[in-house]
C-alpha cells in the first residue's frame, strides 16, 4: 500500500474488514493449543514518543482510520463465539479511546477477562480510574526506568514517570487486589539501571513484571542499532533482577534462555499463550482491521549457528534476527546435555 510522505495512508484508501463465520469452533493451533486469548488495538495515538516504540510506525500509518465502536464490537463478539476468555487491549494508547470503559464493559458481558498495555495517561486521574478499575482484571503498566530522568528520557515526553507511577498507585488503592503488572522494555541506554527499576516496581506493588527486550520494529527499527542492549550486558544483569522483587513475577520475553543463568525458567518462552491479534493492516489499496495468529513467541527470532546443540533449542525462541545481523552472538551460552 502507497502512502503519503508523511506515513499517513491516503484518504480515499479502501477499508475492508475480515470476519469469522457465526458459530464457528474454536481455533487449534499445529500442536493441539486452543487459543484463548485476544489482543486488540484500540487505538493509533499515544501522548508518548518512546524512543523504542514498536507500534511507531503504525502509528504513523494508521491513525487517520479510527477504531469505531462498532469495529470494536464486531471483533469482540466474534471473538467471543470462537471462545476466547481472555482479551488485552492496546494501541497505541488504549484508555484514550474515547468509549474505552464501554469496551470493557461489552468485554466482561461477554465472558472475557480484561488486561490493558497502558502507559497509564487517563488511569493517572483519579476521577477515570474510579469508573474503569471495576471493569479491569489486569494492567500492564509500562516504566523504562527507576526515576524521572532514566524513565522520562526512553519515553520522550517530561512528566511521563510521573503518571504512569501515580496511575499504578490509583490502581492499587482502589483495588488492594487488582493484578497489577508492569513491563520494562531494556535498551543499552537503560539497562544498567534495571536491577533498580525491578526494585521499585516491586515496591510498588507489581504482582508480574515481564522484562521485555528491545524489537526491531518501529523506532526500534529506525535505531536498532544504537539501542540494542548487549548480550553481554544481558548475561550480566539479568540474572541478578529476580532478587530484587521476590514478591513477584518476572518473566523475560525476547531474551535466549541460556542469559538468565539459573532464571531460565522464567523465560517468557515457557509461558506465552496462542493468541489473535486484531488490528490494521495494509493491502494494496486499502486496509483491513484484521487478525494474526501466533501459535509461538517466535517471531522475528531466530537459532544462529552458536545455537547449535543446545538442549534447550526446541523450547527456547533464540535470539532476535536484528541482532545476528548487527552483532555477533559469542556471549550465548548454550545449554549441555548435563544442564
Amino acid at each position: 500500500m502507497s502512502s503519503s510522505p508523511t506515513g499517513f495512508v491516503p484518504s480515499d484508501t479502501q477499508i475492508t474488514e475480515v470476519g469469522l463465520p457465526p458459530g464457528a469452533t474454536p481455533w487449534i493451533g499445529p500442536r493441539g493449543q486452543v487459543m484463548e486469548r485476544l489482543e486488540l488495538h484500540l487505538t493509533y495515538h499515544c501522548p508518548e514518543r518512546c524512543l523504542f516504540c514498536s507500534e511507531d510506525h503504525r502509528m504513523q500509518r494508521y491513525n487517520a482510520f479510527p477504531v469505531t465502536w462498532g469495529r470494536v464490537a464486531k471483533v469482540l463478539r466474534l471473538h467471543a463465539e470462537r471462545g476466547v476468555k481472555a482479551v488485552h487491549f492496546t494501541g497505541g494508547e488504549p484508555t484514550i479511546h474515547p468509549r474505552f470503559i464501554e469496551v470493557l464493559q461489552l468485554a466482561r458481558k461477554l465472558g472475557m477477562r480484561t488486561s490493558i498495555g497502558t502507559i497509564g495517561t487517563m488511569l493517572a486521574r483519579p476521577d477515570f480510574a474510579e469508573r474503569a478499575l471495576p471493569w479491569l482484571d489486569e494492567a500492564l503498566f509500562s516504566v523504562h526506568g527507576p526515576t524521572a530522568a532514566v524513565h522520562d528520557a526512553m519515553a520522550g515526553r517530561d512528566g511521563s514517570f510521573e503518571r504512569v507511577t501515580a496511575a499504578m498507585r490509583n490502581a492499587r488503592r482502589i483495588r488492594p487486589d487488582f493484578s497489577l503488572f508492569a513491563n520494562t522494555v531494556i535498551t543499552a541506554r537503560n539497562i544498567e539501571h534495571l536491577p533498580d527499576t525491578v526494585g521499585m516496581l516491586g515496591e510498588l506493588g507489581a504482582r508480574l513484571i515481564v522484562v521485555s527486550n528491545l524489537t526491531a520494529e518501529g523506532g526500534g527499527f529506525d535505531r536498532y542499532g544504537d539501542l540494542a542492549p548487549s548480550l553481554d550486558a544481558m548475561a550480566r544483569i539479568l540474572p541478578t533482577t529476580p532478587a530484587r522483587a521476590p514478591d513477584a513475577v518476572l518473566r523475560f520475553f525476547g531474551v535466549p534462555m541460556c542469559l538468565l543463568g539459573e532464571h531460565w525458567p522464567n523465560s517468557n518462552d515457557l509461558h506465552w499463550d496462542p493468541r489473535v491479534t486484531v488490528e490494521w493492516q495494509s493491502a494494496p489499496g486499502k486496509v483491513a482491521f484484521a487478525g494474526i495468529y501466533s501459535w509461538a513467541p517466535d517471531r522475528k527470532r531466530v537459532h544462529p549457528p552458536a545455537c547449535a546443540g543446545c538442549t534447550r533449542q526446541d523450547v527456547c525462541m533464540g535470539v532476535n534476527d536484528a541482532y545476528v545481523e548487527h552483532f555477533g552472538t559469542a556471549a550465548l551460552r548454550p545449554f549441555g546435555s548435563g544442564e
